[in-house]
């Protein structure tokens, strides 16, 4: 099933604009996201029997794993179209999925759900006060939500340090001083623990999580494609208009910091912290 909302056009499309075109390689690149998304299924122990929903689900790859845990219904929703049309065509096996092109912040369902899972999207929404009151509302009495998401400014201290290159680099500085960041990041657990409470939540666990992972260059650099380029390439996140020559410095760029980053291996230790929250309504 697939239904195309009509809320909130302008957030739908400034997603669409990089995520669309991603959807058919996320799956092979998104490495850190799947490791990330195991923790946080683990945490929410979803069982059988349960209605999920899968909030920012891409391609569907968390929302199959869901599916094969509980036989109750399993929505995924994401703001981009294309990848929900990559979620369908892969899940179309599991017959207890359905799949609705729609933004969380303007999240109206008649379903009502056990548990919502919330896997790397969480900082991408533009709204995230009204996502979370959107999420308590099709919850059922004592209904959970579980979050992972890249958690401070400095998420991911090898993507930071890419993007300081950016910024001194003649060639690239004076068009990135017109980006405008699109993320919402908090800078301590006890925040994020408030921000949940402040939307009616009763907190369950909330922390922290340091993250460290070898991967080669070329794999660091496909993780940053998969996520974070989707807001620094993004025309709509820039007050002024890129263009080929932008793009192909700012790629240059971050590969070239990536090989600095890089042991004599060939390895970099790529770094994230992120925030796993639990809460229930």
């Amino acid at each position: 099933m697939i239904s195309f909302d009509t809320k909130g056009r302008e957030a739908l499309v400034m997603s669409e604009v990089n995520f669309d075109s991603k959807a058919f390689t996320y799956e092979r690149t998104a490495l850190v996201q799947k490791s990330a998304s195991e923790i946080l299924l683990n945490l929410l122990s979803i069982q059988p029997g349960e209605n999920v929903l899968d909030l920012g689900c891409g391609p569907g790859n968390i929302t199959k794993k869901i599916a094969q845990i509980t036989d109750g219904t399993v929505m995924g929703v994401d703001a981009s179209r294309g990848m929900i049309e990559k979620a369908i065509s892969a899940n179309q096996d599991l017959p207890n999925i359905k799949y609705t092109v729609m933004n969380a912040e303007d999240l109206e369902l008649c379903d009502r759900f056990n548990a919502i899972v919330c896997n790397s999207s969480f900082q991408w929404f533009q709204n995230p006060e009204q996502a979370l009151r959107c999420c308590f509302n099709v919850l059922k009495h004592e209904g959970k939500i579980g979050v992972q998401a890249p958690a401070t400014q400095q998420y991911c201290p090898n993507f930071v340090s890419a993007i300081e290159m950016v910024q001194r680099n003649p060639c690239t500085q004076d068009v990135f001083k017109c980006f405008q960041s699109p993320w919402f990041f908090l800078e301590s657990k006890e925040e994020y623990g408030q921000f949940f409470r402040n939307c009616g939540f009763h907190v369950l666990y909330c922390e922290f999580i340091d993250e460290s992972n070898h991967y080669s260059v070329e794999e660091v650099y496909k993780i940053f494609q998969s996520g974070a380029e989707n807001g620094y390439l993004n025309q709509s996140f820039y007050t002024v208009a890129l263009n080929d020559d932008y793009i192909e410095a700012f790629r240059g760029l971050i590969k070239e910091s990536f090989k600095e980053q890089s042991d004599s291996s060939g390895m970099i230790d790529l770094k994230f912290k992120r925030i796993y929250l639990i809460a229930k309504k």
